[in-house]
């Protein structure tokens, strides 16, 4: 494998970090926004890949063949992604209204939204997920995972209180109970993409494997239009002023366009892309839709986070997902260049197993 690209990708982690380092002396504020919001996105990589490691290990398929490597390698992405949560953690009060005395005197739900209890809750989800990580990355590529259903079950639950604490907090008077399901299917949907995408350009699929893998990206762009639309749904229905503030946000000015085109492009194209035959069995066709599904999934975690903050979007967040993406892609890269040479596609997809 060529060191171009991950040269490249180590260069833009440097680029995008010096932007950053460079706009804490100036505008703190507006780094952090950014910062807050670009981590949902890469922080959702190695989530997703361990829960779809998990299904797989449940109930094989010869996808596996040829996305597992790829899994497995963005599980790694995992501790230098907590690392980048300590910004957050140590800045609080900058991001979070419950975390600042005045604005925290009114709330109902003090008992659960304060600093102590949420740095407990925090170090609860780190272990946990270092913990699962750890399995899988010390057990032989094809060997089954027991901890496979109870991992599912921990992940959904630590999963989606995190993103209770760490997103949907930023507003603490708004809740929904469905916007952690929300937050997995995509989490789910970029994983996969961003698997998928490495298979194609790594030359490790046959056609049908890759029928196969966009079979399963045209099922969790379904299941993630589905939680994102029936929350819409409900919460518009309802019509109720401390409901709706939060979509109004979210569907004014520019913001109104990132939903447009996120639901274009995270859902619409790449559904009509996929249930095309020439699509789904193209190299190419299969990874310029894997490209534009992880553009999308950055835009929606940008659409979720940054109009709830003052300031909202600057050019920080695309900085943001500039260092921690070039990061988290040397370590695939890295990961993905000193796997040992693998017996042909065919017969290890038999071993993996058949869905």
């Amino acid at each position: 494998m060529s060191r171009r690209p991950l040269i490249a990708a180590f260069g833009a982690a440097l680029i995008g970090g010096a932007i950053c380092a460079v706009g804490a002396l100036t505008d703190p504020q507006a780094v952090l926004r950014g910062w807050l919001a670009s981590f949902a996105f890469w922080i959702g990589l190695p989530l997703g890949a361990m829960m779809l490691l998990f299904a797989h290990d449940l109930t094989g398929g010869r996808w596996g063949a040829a996305a597992v490597p790829a899994l497995r390698a963005m599980v790694a992405f995992l501790p230098p992604m907590l690392l980048l949560l300590v910004p957050v953690l140590a800045l609080l009060p900058e991001l979070y209204p419950w975390a600042r005395a005045a604005e925290a005197a009114h709330l109902k739900n003090r008992f659960y939204l304060n600093a102590p209890f949420f740095y407990g809750r925090t170090a609860v989800y780190a272990m946990v997920w270092l913990g699962l990580a750890l399995a899988i990355l010390l057990r032989q590529e094809r060997a089954r995972n027991p901890l496979a259903a109870p991992g599912l079950i921990l992940l959904g639950l630590t999963v989606t209180f995190a993103s209770f604490d760490w997103f949907m907090s930023i507003e603490p008077d708004w809740g929904s109970s469905i916007y952690g399901m929300m937050i997995v299917g995509g989490q789910l949907l970029g994983a996969l993409a961003l698997a998928t995408l490495a298979a194609v350009l790594g030359g490790r699929t046959d056609a049908g494997q890759r029928h196969d893998l966009s079979s399963l990206l045209t099922t969790a762009i379904l299941l993630w239009f589905y939680l994102s639309f029936m929350q819409f749904l409900i919460v518009w229905q309802e019509n109720l002023p401390q409901e709706i503030t939060w979509y109004v946000a979210r569907l004014s000015g520019g913001w109104g366009w990132a939903a447009a085109l996120g639901a274009l492009a995270q859902g619409a194209l790449p559904f009509a892309a996929l249930i095309w035959w020439p699509v789904k069995r193209s190299r190419g066709g299969l990874a310029a839709v894997c490209l534009l599904l992880l553009a999308a999934h950055l835009l929606e975690c940008w659409w979720l986070i940054l109009p709830g903050l003052a300031g909202g979007f600057t050019w920080y967040a695309p900085a943001a997902a500039l260092a921690m993406g070039g990061a988290c892609m040397t370590v695939l890269l890295w990961r993905l260049s000193t796997r040992p040479a693998t017996r042909p596609v065919g017969r290890l997809a038999e071993e993996v197993g058949h869905g």
